[in-house]
């Protein structure tokens, strides 16, 4: 597919001293672009994850507590 971009002429400049293919330059670019979004969004998605755990895990913890207290109180 094909798109239109406007860039500065000093930038088009740059790339075309650089690269011999800017559609490719621009491809790659996106490529390693969605890599990284794809990458945090697994961050953040374990880092959510991790959170839930710790709650579950002070959940537990807490009932622990509740049921060592009860049968320690002997009701």
């Amino acid at each position: 597919m094909k798109i239109s971009i406007s860039l500065p002429d000093t930038l088009v400049r740059y790339i075309d001293d650089r690269v011999k293919n800017r559609s490719r330059l621009v491809e790659e670019l996106l490529q390693a672009w969605c890599k990284q979004q794809e990458q945090q969004a697994m961050v953040e998605a374990c880092l959510l994850l991790d959170q839930l755990s710790e709650n579950d895990e002070d959940e537990a913890a807490w009932q622990q507590a509740a049921i060592i207290d009860w049968e320690v109180s002997g009701l």
